[in-house]
C-alpha cells in the first residue's frame, strides 16, 4: 500500500495545522481520513489547515477526502502546494472553493545590503531589480500576506508605489519581494541637499492630494480606521472600558468617505524615483477619510518624542531629519495640501488632540514601547484627548471639510 502519514504541526485556538506526507491513492484514501478525523478530535478548536508541502500525489479520491473535509468544516485551507498538486487543485475548481496556497519559494539574504529598517521587518537588496521585506517572527503568515494583498491593489488602483511579488521563507520568517525602486526617500534627498526641503514639502503635499481623490471601489481595500481601532483594542491594560469606547468613538465620529488612505505617510515611506514620487510601506493602507493621513503627517512632524521628554531643533528623529527640519516641512506642507495659507492655519489649530490620539495610542500599542512609558502615556491621553472630547466631535466635519 502506497505510504501516507498524517501529522500535527501546530495547534492554537485560532487554528489546527496537520501534515499531510506521501501520496493519497483509492488504496488508502480511507485511512487517510480516519487518520485526519482522529487528529482533528485532538484540537477541535479553530480553523483546519492542512500541510501539502510533502504531498507527492494526490488521486481523485483524495481530493474527495478534502472535498468532504471542507463541507464538515465550513471553510479549509491548503497550504505549501507544490507546483504540481497544486496543478490538480486548480484544474479540479477546487481552488475556487477553498483557499490553496502554493509552496513557497526558500530565499537568504546573506551577503545582501540592508537598505532600510522599520517595526515590522528589515529591507534587502536581492538584485538590481528586487528586493525583499523580511518581517519580524512576531508577525503572523497571515498579517504578511495581507500586507501584500493591500500592496497589490494599491498597486492596481493606480498609487506610484513598488510592484509586491511573492511572499517568501527567509529562515525562520517570511518575506515578501518587492520590485526594487532606484529611488532614495525624501528624508535621504534632503539630508543630502538641505535646499530641496521646501520643494519636497510642496510636492509630498501635491501628490498626498491627488492620492486622496482616488475614490476605492467597495471591498477593493479594508476600512483605513482599522488600524487604529486596533491599536485601541491592544490598550485594556492602560485605560477603562469607558475611556477605550470613548476613543473608538472618536475615531467613528469622522465622516465616512471611501478614498485612498496610505496611514503612515511621511518623509520615509516617500521616495524620489527618477524625479517621481513613489509610496513604499503600504500595509496600513486602507480606503476612509483622508484626514487620517492629515492627523498622521502632522503628529510625525510635530509631535514624535514629545510629551515625555523634550527636544532641540538641531536633534534628529525617527524619519531622518531634524525636529527643526520637520518644522519647516510642515509649514510648507499644509498650506499646500489646503490650497491655502488661511485654511491651513485653522486646520493646524484643530489637529493638536486627534494627533494626540493617534500618536500615543500608535506608540502605546509597540511592542517595543518600555513599559515605564505606558503610565506617562496614558496620563497624557487623559489630559490632551479625553478631556477634550466634546471639542473633537464637534469640530470633525470641519476638519474634513478643510482637508476637502
Amino acid at each position: 500500500m502506497p505510504t501516507f502519514a498524517a501529522s500535527i504541526l501546530n495547534s492554537s485556538s485560532d487554528s489546527l495545522t496537520i501534515s499531510l506526507s506521501g501520496r493519497v491513492t483509492s488504496d488508502n484514501a480511507g485511512k487517510a481520513e480516519e487518520e485526519i478525523a482522529a487528529l482533528r478530535t485532538q484540537s477541535p478548536k479553530g480553523k483546519l489547515v492542512l500541510d501539502v508541502e510533502n504531498t507527492e500525489y494526490l488521486s481523485s479520491a483524495g481530493l474527495r477526502v478534502i472535498m468532504r473535509l471542507c463541507k464538515v468544516e465550513g471553510s479549509l485551507r491548503i497550504v505549501n502546494a507544490s507546483p504540481e498538486v497544486y496543478d490538480v487543485f486548480e484544474m479540479t475548481g477546487l481552488t475556487e472553493i477553498m483557499e490553496v496556497r502554493r509552496a513557497m519559494r526558500h530565499l537568504s539574504v546573506e551577503g545582501c545590503e540592508l537598505l532600510g529598517s522599520g517595526a515590522n521587518g528589515d529591507v534587502y537588496r536581492l538584485a538590481k531589480d528586487e528586493m525583499i521585506k523580511v518581517f519580524r517572527p512576531t508577525l503572523s503568515l497571515d498579517d504578511i500576506e495581507d500586507e501584500r494583498r493591500v500592496s497589490r491593489q494599491v498597486f492596481v488602483l493606480g498609487v506610484p508605489c513598488a510592484i509586491p511579488f511573492d511572499t517568501v521563507r527567509c529562515g525562520d520568517c517570511y518575506g515578501t519581494v518587492y520590485e526594487a525602486l532606484d529611488a532614495k526617500t525624501i528624508a535621504e534627498c534632503v539630508r543630502e541637499n538641505p535646499k530641496t526641503l521646501r520643494r519636497y514639502a510642496v510636492d509630498s503635499a501635491r501628490l498626498l492630494k491627488e492620492l486622496h481623490a482616488i475614490e476605492v471601489p467597495e471591498g477593493a481595500l479594508p476600512p483605513a480606521d482599522r488600524t487604529h481601532h486596533s491599536r485601541l483594542d491592544m490598550l485594556t491594560n492602560d485605560f477603562s472600558a469607558d475611556e477605550l469606547a470613548v476613543m473608538h468613538g472618536l475615531l467613528r465620529s469622522l465622516p465616512a468617505m471611501s478614498r485612498f488612505v496610505h496611514n503612515d505617510y511621511h518623509v520615509k515611506n516617500v521616495m524620489d524615483s527618477k524625479g517621481q514620487l513613489m509610496l513604499i510601506d503600504l500595509g496600513d493602507a486602507g480606503a476612509g477619510n483622508p484626514l487620517l493621513d492629515v492627523i498622521h503627517t502632522y503628529f510625525i512632524c510635530n509631535m514624535m518624542g514629545s510629551g515625555i521628554r523634550d527636544h532641540d531643533k538641531d536633534e534628529m528623529s525617527f524619519v531622518g531629519l531634524t525636529y527643526g527640519e520637520l518644522d519647516e516641512f510642515w509649514a510648507a506642507f499644509l498650506p499646500t495640501y489646503c490650497g491655502s495659507e488661511e485654511r491651513a492655519a485653522r486646520l493646524d489649530d484643530l489637529l493638536e488632540p486627534w494627533g494626540w490620539l493617534l500618536y500615543l495610542s500608535s506608540s502605546m500599542s509597540h511592542p517595543r514601547l518600555p513599559q515605564q512609558y505606558h503610565a506617562p502615556y496614558a496620563a497624557l491621553m487623559r489630559e490632551r484627548v479625553l478631556a477634550r472630547t466634546d471639542e473633537m466631535r464637534e469640530r470633525a466635519e470641519e476638519m474634513s471639510a478643510l482637508c476637502g
